[in-house]
């Protein structure tokens, strides 16, 4: 087939790439050409603006591509344009969002759930904390154009080599630094000691989030998926928590010759008294007793492993993310993160009131 990917120069665009070349897929990629300046042989590259120039596209005879890949669309303005300047194409997959979402806090959250509404909100605004209502819009423009020939995935957490954002990362980087390393401790938050994996987590490596968009249009498929992970073997019946998440994390240090941190358990309550961040200041967490969140790392994904949605080990996640090896201390990717400062001061503020504290 001859696919186009909105985007294609990183992250999951560049998973996409890859595993569709692969494949023995034709390639074209259209973007603003600033993240990416070096394709792989054979990919063909249009240079444009989703925001204001679409000409590239627009030139082109209006099939000339059997699917679109949008990884890159974020309000609906863009998207809306997009999807009408392609909409003699095959197929339209978009990447959506599990923030599209009215309310996380069903269980599980399931494809059929209501989403967020952009009622009110301009088509172009790019406002991220309209994300959640934007992506719904966006949603929402392509099945205007390609009906029953649209594809939307709703991922979670996307994470791995590469990820920009550096919340799944904190944790194996932090792992690897050693000394004392402070973890939620929702073992105690629900008075159970195995509610550190009854506490799901959820996420997906790239890898597998890339090679799985191209086998949705490998196979026809269509309609509404949400896909994140662990999905295994025969179906998406593992569960990863923080027990599982930092054991991983300490292994793949170790196995580099690193020495891994002695996890210190703080108490929920202790870290949202002293205003920690869930979720942003420390990434992954977010409070277990707190009832909106409830079905945030419990989403369904049966839709997408019938459909051949797969996930590789944590290990293997975790190892690809140490092997880029270890970001400086003013990496854009490590801002707003939990610094080594205030953990130090938390963690002894911590010791102050805990008798005695969980170490590990």
């Amino acid at each position: 087939m001859h696919l186009l990917i909105l985007g294609g120069g990183v992250f999951l665009g560049a998973a996409a790439l890859r595993s569709a070349l692969a494949g023995g897929h034709r390639i074209t990629v259209f973007n603003r050409g600033r993240s990416c300046s070096v394709w792989p042989a054979g990919v063909e590259v249009l240079t444009g603006d989703r925001s204001a120039d679409l000409s590239a596209l627009e030139s082109r005879p209006g099939a000339a591509w059997d699917a679109v890949i949008d990884t890159c669309g974020y309000v609906p303005a863009d998207v809306r344009a997009s999807a009408q300047a392609l909409r003699a194409c095959g197929r339209y997959l978009f990447v959506s969002s599990t923030s599209a979402y009215a309310t996380p806090s069903q269980v599980p959250v399931r494809e059929t759930d209501a989403l967020a509404s952009a009622e009110g909100i301009a088509p172009d605004d790019r406002d991220l904390k309209h994300y959640g209502p934007q992506k719904a819009a966006c949603e929402a423009e392509v099945l205007a154009v390609f009906g029953s020939r649209a594809l939307i995935v709703r991922p979670g957490l996307i994470v791995g080599p590469g990820d920009r954002s550096g919340r799944f990362s904190h944790w194996p980087w932090r792992m690897a630094a050693g000394g004392e390393m402070l973890v939620p401790d929702v073992a105690a938050a629900a008075d159970a000691a195995d509610a550190a994996d009854r506490e799901p987590l959820q996420f997906i490596d790239v890898r597998d989030r890339g090679a799985w968009l191209v086998r949705l249009i490998e196979e026809g498929a269509h309609g509404v998926f949400n896909a994140t992970g662990p999905v295994g073997a025969t179906g998406p019946v593992d569960t990863i928590g923080w027990t599982t998440l930092l054991a991983a994390c300490r292994t793949e240090a170790a196995a580099r010759g690193l020495t891994p941190a002695t996890t210190v358990g703080v108490d929920e309550a202790f870290l949202l008294r002293n205003a920690v961040q869930p979720w942003s200041e420390l990434p992954l967490w977010l409070p277990s007793t707190e009832p909106e969140y409830a079905g945030f790392n419990r989403v369904d994904v049966t839709r997408a492993a019938a459909a051949g949605l797969r996930t590789r080990p944590l290990r293997d996640t975790v190892g690809a993310v140490l092997d880029e090896g270890m970001p400086a201390p003013d990496d854009k990717r490590r801002a707003g993160k939990l610094t080594r400062d205030r953990e130090v001061q938390l963690l002894a503020a911590w010791a102050a009131v805990s008798v005695p504290p969980k170490a590990g």
